[in-house]
């Protein structure tokens, strides 16, 4: 039996083309880059909570999917789920490594600095600053820390 996936109604189609009718508990029957498109169309339309618990049963079944775990995760930090996206990116950096993506190092920075836990963020740009050298988001992030760090620094030592 196939999953046959429709819109709501025909005014209401989207130009991208992931399903619009899934539910929960159809999501083992789909690959982790169609869940990935399906979520993205949600997130698209504003349907956040279903897009939330999409991810969350397509983790469950295939826990160290790059497809799953990228989109669960930039799900979360458009959610402003720090806390969440920063649990994903460091599942994604195991999954990856040890060829962890230049985008992955920077995301996990920027959630830790979201978070204001600017130490943490400067320890992970450092390092890909070092495997990543002419990565100019990565040297510009880089940078940005330092000087938010520099002036708490100079506070202290005063």
């Amino acid at each position: 039996m196939s999953l046959a996936l429709k819109p709501h109604a025909p005014e209401m189609a989207s130009p991208l083309s992931a399903p619009l009718e899934l539910t929960v508990g159809e999501i083992h029957r789909l690959s982790p880059a169609q869940v990935r498109e399906a979520v993205s169309t949600m997130v698209a339309q504003g349907r956040m909570p279903l897009a939330t618990a999409i991810c969350e049963a397509a983790l469950a079944l295939n826990p160290n999917s790059e497809d799953l775990l990228v989109i669960s995760c930039l799900l979360a930090e458009v959610l402003q789920d720090w806390a969440r996206a920063e649990e994903l990116l460091i599942q994604l950096v195991e999954v990856q490594s040890p060829n962890t993506t230049a985008q992955t190092w920077l995301h996990l920075a920027r959630v830790a600095r979201c978070q204001n836990k600017l130490d943490e963020a400067w320890i992970v740009l450092d390092f890909a600053a070092t495997r990543f050298p002419e990565d100019q988001m990565i040297q510009e992030e880089l940078a940005s820390v330092n000087a938010l760090i520099e002036p708490s620094i100079e506070t202290q030592m005063t």
